[in-house]
């Protein structure tokens, strides 16, 4: 594709912008390669969501028959696999409800729900995040061990317990057609946890009766809030520049219900200031607005860090140098932060066996390259 890795970016929010968003589209889309775009929206988990609003460029984009057939194919195994993690969704819910437990559904979990933003159905999930009162998680997992749930054949719980201070071992569907994170909070840091506490979210949720099954559903500040941080804080995007449509696409899609105009955002950044946040979620809010036309809320003003990281973002799409040496510095700032907690790891026992077993998987991976890593898959 001969144009500019900022026009691709571009020219895929335009087709994906929600109709609510986007009054009148343009009646060209400038599209140079439509292979390039596909490529570009199967990356970033939109396909789906892409063929889902074709009715909005359909008409004006010609779209060779072979995209066209790819992307329905793809939207039709989504849609599938979605139907069976709703199945999945529905019977953990309902052990959890046996033990007296009403979990909040978090992140792409409700899509799956009727009534959502339009196109919810057709978004791409991962796993399945349940919330539920710290004084109830190990009750809610044991619950579905003894349903059958079961964790990842090789995971290793000291790890994953060094890794991963938010939920417990994710579990699997007795089915395999999905796994499950009971969280006992939303984020793994302290600053974001202090932002948005999951105690906080059950209590601003709403409970729901889903087909004779009890639920909760967080407040919609609660859920674009969620959306950012882990985008931009637990995700490290706001420093690495590494976004994801999908999630920015999610997060547009919710800003555009009517009932966000209730959001008191001037309040959400300033209590996100006083945790250092605002800048990340500022810059969050650019990139919706740049990406899919958006506005920015009424009475936010991002500030210069949010300007900078914007700015920053697409000078590195364009720029393959630029890019290197912001990532090999990106490396070197992860590297640094790893180094505190080697101590701690080297004291713990249990640490020592438990990385072993993932040095020879990885080690055997290597040799053997038909065998999958199971650590990558985690």
């Amino acid at each position: 594709m001969s144009s500019a890795p900022s026009r691709r970016w571009r020219a895929l929010a335009a087709l994906l912008a929600p109709a609510e968003i986007v009054a009148e589209r343009p009646a060209v889309v400038p599209i140079e390669d439509w292979r390039a775009l596909y490529g570009m929206a199967t990356a970033h988990l939109v396909a789906p969501s892409l063929y889902a609003g074709r009715q909005a460029w359909d008409e004006r984009a010609s779209v060779p028959e072979d995209v066209r057939e790819a992307l329905a194919c793809l939207y039709l195994l989504n849609d599938d696999r979605n139907r069976r993690l709703r199945r999945v969704l529905r019977e953990t819910v309902a052990i959890l409800n046996q033990a007296d437990i009403v979990p909040v559904l978090l992140k792409g979990a409700i899509a799956l729900l009727p009534d959502q933003y339009p196109l919810a159905f057709a978004r791409v999930l991962g796993d399945l995040d349940l919330g539920v009162p710290a004084d109830q998680v190990d009750r809610g997992g044991a619950a579905l061990r003894a349903a059958g749930y079961f964790p990842a054949p090789h995971a290793e719980p000291v790890l994953w317990s060094a890794a991963s201070a938010h939920h417990l071992l994710p579990l699997f569907h007795p089915s395999g057609d999905g796994y499950v994170e009971v969280h006992y909070a939303l984020f793994s840091r302290a600053p974001q946890q202090a932002a948005l506490p999951l105690a906080a979210v059950l209590a601003r949720a709403e409970t729901l009766d889903w087909e004779g099954l009890r639920i909760r559903i967080p407040a919609l500040a609660d859920r674009l809030l969620h959306n950012a941080l882990h985008h931009q804080v637990q995700d490290r995007a706001f420093w690495s520049d590494r976004r994801s449509l999908r999630q920015l696409l999610e997060f547009a899609r919710l800003r555009a219900l009517p009932a966000a105009a209730d959001v008191d955002w001037p309040g959400l950044m300033m209590d996100l200031k006083r945790w250092g946040l605002a800048d990340a979620v500022g810059a969050y809010l650019l990139a919706v607005r740049a990406l899919f036309g958006q506005p920015l809320p009424t009475g936010v003003q991002p500030s210069a860090a949010a300007h900078r990281a914007e700015a920053r973002f697409w000078r590195r799409l364009d720029s393959p140098r630029l890019d290197r040496l912001l990532a090999w510095h990106w490396q070197a700032l992860c590297l640094a932060r790893r180094l505190p907690n080697l101590p701690r790891r080297l004291m713990t026992p249990a640490w020592y066996p438990a990385k072993y077993r993932i040095w020879k998987r990885q080690w055997v991976a290597r040799r053997r390259p038909g065998v999958a890593d199971d650590s990558a898959r985690r």
